[in-house]
């Protein structure tokens, strides 16, 4: 079977860059020049160029061009730390640029993660996360206004308690919360995302919805971050019933304890029906 123009572009390409050629964090020539180079179109230049994006060897960048991609992993990202702080921990330098509005009206998906009507005012926050000034992952929060109305934490990246995040907050107003609620997903890029984040269209987004709510259930704000694969990995850090030795056993303790009683009361029951 014939080799696809592209793909043949992105084979030698990979030959380049593996006998150095470039150099990591240099930028590759224009498609136009490659393009007249390898005899075919910048669409095939550019088709060429994301097979090896998806595979890490380049990266693109906004409205700049396509460089080598250094050697580096994953960010290791625990679902409750905040991306700043997990870009902090990798070792590079964290940035975000923000824009907060207020009276948005939330649309039905959010009203019914904050349990409102939809159309209810809320605070939106989008964010776009750094690292060492690279475009790394993007965030939107939505909280209900009449939260924080007349406060001086309406604006979540403003005030006295700028950055301080969700939980301290909303405190300083009496909103107390227990316990977040976390669900993932994953999904495709749209053309936006992919303009954002310097990704193709094939690399795949981890979707994290986090929903922060009180110690009786009520949401009080709700967040979708998206993180491309090739650059995050998310941690679950899940505690595990302890267990008491007793004699030559094991007796589980708690939620633990009692599944194990189920099942030795079913064996018994088992053994005296035999």
């Amino acid at each position: 079977m014939p080799t696809a123009d592209y793909q043949r572009i992105a084979e030698d390409l990979r030959r380049r860059l593996a006998e150095g050629e470039w150099s990591p964090g240099e930028q590759l020539p224009s498609r136009a020049e490659l393009a007249r180079e390898y005899q075919t179109s910048p669409a095939a230049i550019q088709r060429g160029q994301e097979l090896l994006i998806d595979t890490g060897m380049l990266e693109g960048r906004k409205s700049v061009g396509v460089f080598v991609r250094a050697p580096q992993s994953r960010i290791a990202l625990p679902v409750l730390l905040s991306i700043p702080d997990a870009i902090r921990q990798a070792g590079l330098t964290p940035g975000v640029e923000y824009r907060s509005d207020v009276k948005v009206p939330a649309p039905e998906p959010i009203a019914g993660r904050l349990s409102v009507d939809a159309g209810t005012p809320c605070v939106r926050t989008r964010y776009e996360y750094l690292g060492n000034a690279r475009p790394l992952a993007l965030g939107e929060s939505w909280e209900p206004m009449d939260l924080t109305y007349r406060t001086p934490i309406l604006l979540p990246e403003d005030g006295p308690l700028a950055g301080a995040g969700v939980v301290r907050r909303l405190a300083s107003v009496g909103v107390r919360v227990g316990r977040a609620q976390i669900r993932t997903h994953v999904r495709y890029p749209n053309d936006r995302e992919v303009l954002q984040l310097g990704i193709t269209r094939r690399t795949l987004l981890v979707r994290l919805d986090r929903t922060h709510l009180t110690d009786t259930g009520q949401p009080v704000e709700t967040a979708t971050f998206l993180l491309p694969q090739t650059r995050w990995e998310l941690i679950y850090d899940v505690p595990v019933p302890a267990f008491d030795p007793v004699g030559d056993e094991h007796r589980p303790q708690g939620a633990g304890a009692h599944a194990a009683e189920v099942r030795q009361v079913r064996q018994e029951g088992t053994l005296r029906g035999r």
